[in-house]
């Protein structure tokens, strides 16, 4: 296996270009890594919702409208010329325009109270949290390209605000640190709080009561390439490492569904820049991660493409087309910036993926799910666990596996989400948290 350095110069970039080239938007110009430091509110929300409202359902009806009466003007065109249909389209455009142009000034007005401070701002609660970090996933690569409020960036998360990684703060949310970290990562449009279980104990309490681990919880923008936030943990890591108050003895990742392929990613490039906290990691948990792709981004990206062979539905097709490239990412679980660095992979299927050699001192785990009872059910063979094949989730590709000799567990009876809480995934967890057996792992070689 060969290591990469994926540092994904342009990545920042790529977004930009295609929210301008999408909705016609002004092209920002090359994005510095500083995110707006503005708060989202709730007038921001309502900004964003009609201007969604405009380009993507005003759009959608538009654009079918035009291409219905284009088809339906065609015997009017060979009987008397273009004139009714001309007459069609003037009145048309002038309707469309009139609402389009409605939406935009209550949209600048919104915008315009919220730069006044009004609104309560979007994190002060739970439920816009959970709508922040949603709209991150599905379009957060578009938020973070035109420096959005509403753009998250990746930190470290306790009773729902960030935490710097820097010593005093680390200190104070962290009263009781060990030396041994556990990372949570969570998933596509989930949050650090997607981990509390409505009833019963979490993982997170397990872990704090029954083993050595002090859980650390992150949040992160799901809409960006699963490479580039591998890359924004590797950073963040390095400098927890660093100001964490207590020496740092090992360290275990739990990641689910997208969240444990941003942990490998984050590994392969932590590797790669040759980044000393890699040897202290010996636990690498995800739970119903789509290491070979996930079904419903596949469905998403035929569906795309089929609807653009019809004009009547091409508008359609563009709303699938929108989805961010943190899920693009998901069709084949990319986690290289090789993979998809000057590739346009909304109109290219594309298995080629790049060899990502796991840590040799680390033991992975990779739980799966399925809806049904037992492995050939059928709701398990079609729908998995709702989102993701049980062969991905254990890592089992055409060309081999992605972790050689990785523990694999079932979990019969059980949806994706339900991996966030279930009690036996917590039982688990504890045991391998506090196993001191590691098995000897090859390194890579050539």
């Amino acid at each position: 296996m060969e290591y990469r350095d994926h540092n994904g110069a342009d990545a920042a970039t790529r977004p930009a270009a295609r929210v301008a080239r999408r909705f016609d938007l002004p092209r920002p110009a090359r994005h510095t890594g500083v995110m707006s430091t503005t708060p989202a509110r709730t007038t921001d929300i309502a900004a964003l919702a009609l201007t969604y409202g405009d380009r993507l359902i005003l759009g959608t009806v538009r654009d079918t409208h035009r291409a219905v009466a284009r088809r339906a003007f065609a015997p009017t065109r060979a009987l008397g010329g273009h004139r009714i249909e001309r007459t069609h389209d003037a009145v048309s455009d002038a309707v469309y325009g009139t609402i389009s142009g409605a939406l935009r000034a209550v949209g600048g007005g919104a915008r315009s109270l919220s730069r006044r401070g009004l609104g309560r701002p979007v994190e002060s609660t739970r439920y816009g949290r959970r709508l922040q970090s949603a709209v991150n996933g599905l379009i957060g690569d578009e938020l973070r390209a035109v420096d959005d409020p509403h753009a998250i960036t990746m930190q470290l998360r306790s009773k729902g605000r960030d935490v710097p990684a820097t010593p005093w703060p680390l200190s104070q949310a962290y009263p009781e640190a060990t030396g041994h970290l556990v990372f949570f990562v969570h998933g596509l449009c989930e949050d650090d709080e997607s981990w509390q279980a409505r009833a019963g104990e979490n993982h997170i309490e397990r872990i704090r009561r029954d083993t050595d681990g002090t859980p650390v919880v992150i949040r992160y923008n799901s809409g960006l390439h699963i490479s580039e936030n591998g890359k924004h943990l590797d950073t963040l890591i390095d400098a927890v490492v660093a100001a964490w108050p207590t020496r740092i003895t090992r360290i275990s990742f739990v990641g689910h569904s997208m969240g444990g392929l941003v942990v490998r990613a984050a590994t392969n490039h932590a590797v790669a820049a040759q980044r000393e906290w890699t040897g202290l990691v010996r636990d690498i948990v995800c739970l119903g991660t789509p290491h070979t792709g996930a079904a419903l981004e596949k469905a998403a990206h035929l569906g795309a493409r089929a609807l653009g062979f019809w004009p009547e539905s091409r508008a359609f097709g563009e709303i699938l087309q929108a989805r961010s490239e943190g899920i693009v990412d998901l069709r084949h679980g990319y986690i290289s910036a090789d993979e998809w660095q000057g590739q346009d992979l909304t109109a290219r299927w594309g298995l080629d993926r790049i060899a990502a050699a796991p840590l040799p001192h680390a033991d992975y785990h990779f739980v799966a799910a399925t809806l049904g009872a037992r492995r050939g059910h059928i709701a398990s063979l079609a729908l998995g666990d709702l989102l993701v094949q049980l062969s991905s989730a254990h890592g089992s590709a055409r060309s081999g596996a992605v972790v050689d000799g990785a523990r694999l567990e079932y979990l019969p009876s059980a949806h994706h989400f339900a991996l966030l809480h279930h009690p036996r995934v917590g039982a688990w967890l504890v045991e391998w948290l506090n196993s001191r057996y590691r098995s000897p792992r090859a390194l890579p070689t050539g």
